[in-house]
C-alpha cells in the first residue's frame, strides 16, 4: 500500500488555523504525516500488507492540498478513489477539507496540539476508507449506522478526528481478500 504526501499537502491557506494560532509549521506538517501514517498502519495491522511511500504500490493514496471541483458533487470531498481491480487502485485525500473538519469538530478545550493530532488522524482515517474502496470496490461496505467505523461514508463527524474508529462491515471481506497476519507466539 502506497501512502504519500505531496510537498505542499498540508500547507493550509492563511487564516485556516485562526482559532488556534498561525499557519502550520514544518514540524506540525511532519507530525500530521507521521500521525496519518500511524493511523493507516494501525487500521491494517491485522492484515499482511505493508505501508510504504511508493507511488507505484498496488493500492495507493496521495495526500494533496485540495481536490478539484467535480460537476457530479455538490460539496467538496475529503477523499476519492478509483478501484482498478487486478490493476490495484489509486486515490487522493484532501488535507484542506480534513483540516477544516478537524478544526470545526475541535472541543472547546482543545489546544493547538490536539487539532494538529486530529488533522493527522483525519487524514489517515480518510485514507483507510479510500483504501477499502480500492481493495473491495467502489460501492463496498459503507456503514453509516456506526459513526465510529472506518466504513462510515462521511468524514463530517467528530469521531473521524477525536474518537476511536473500528472495523465493521468491511472486516470479513478484507480478511477474505487480504488474509491475516500470522500470529507470533
Amino acid at each position: 500500500m502506497g501512502f504519500r504526501f505531496a510537498e505542499d499537502a498540508c500547507t493550509l491557506r492563511p487564516g485556516a488555523m485562526d482559532r488556534f494560532g498561525d499557519v502550520l509549521t514544518a514540524d506540525e506538517r511532519r507530525s500530521i504525516q507521521d500521525t496519518a501514517r500511524a493511523e493507516v498502519e494501525r487500521a491494517f495491522a491485522m492484515f499482511p500488507v505493508q505501508v510504504s511511500d511508493s507511488a507505484d504500490a498496488f493500492w495507493r493514496i496521495g495526500v494533496v492540498r485540495s481536490l478539484p471541483a467535480r460537476n457530479t458533487r455538490a460539496l467538496p470531498r475529503a477523499g476519492e478513489s478509483v478501484a482498478l481491480g487486478m490493476l490495484g487502485g489509486g486515490g487522493t485525500v484532501a488535507c484542506d477539507i480534513v483540516a477544516r473538519k478537524a478544526i470545526n469538530y475541535a472541543p472547546a478545550t482543545a489546544a493547538r496540539r490536539d487539532v494538529v493530532d486530529a488533522i493527522g488522524r483525519g487524514v489517515g482515517r480518510t485514507a483507510v476508507h479510500e483504501f477499502v474502496h480500492q481493495i473491495l470496490g467502489p460501492a463496498s461496505h459503507h456503514n453509516d449506522a456506526d459513526t465510529d467505523s472506518y466504513e462510515h461514508g462521511s468524514s463530517d463527524r467528530a469521531s473521524q478526528y477525536y474518537g476511536e474508529l473500528h472495523w465493521t462491515t468491511a472486516l470479513p471481506e478484507l480478511r477474505r481478500k487480504l488474509g491475516a497476519r500470522p500470529q507470533v507466539s
